[in-house]
């Protein structure tokens, strides 16, 4: 189904509903809605601090992997 197709057949849907269930539609619509600006977010922020690693030398990388395990396992 091609995303015009698939945008009528919900609208055809939504009409068959009484009004008093399209708050609950509403408020499922605005949730997913937030999920996806959520993961929007998230996925920047993950992007931006693997970005900021692109700079580190091997050294400096190995090092941080090292103090990372030592504290892993002292845990």
């Amino acid at each position: 189904m091609r995303q015009a197709e698939l945008y009528q057949s919900v609208l055809r849907q939504l009409s068959l509903l009484p009004v008093e269930y399209l708050k609950l539609v509403e408020r499922f619509v605005s949730g997913l809605n937030q999920l996806t600006q959520d993961k929007k977010k998230n996925r920047q922020a993950i992007l931006t601090l693997a970005g900021s690693w692109s700079d580190l030398s091997d050294q400096d990388f190995e090092d941080i992997r090292t103090v990372a395990k030592e504290t892993g396992n002292s845990l």
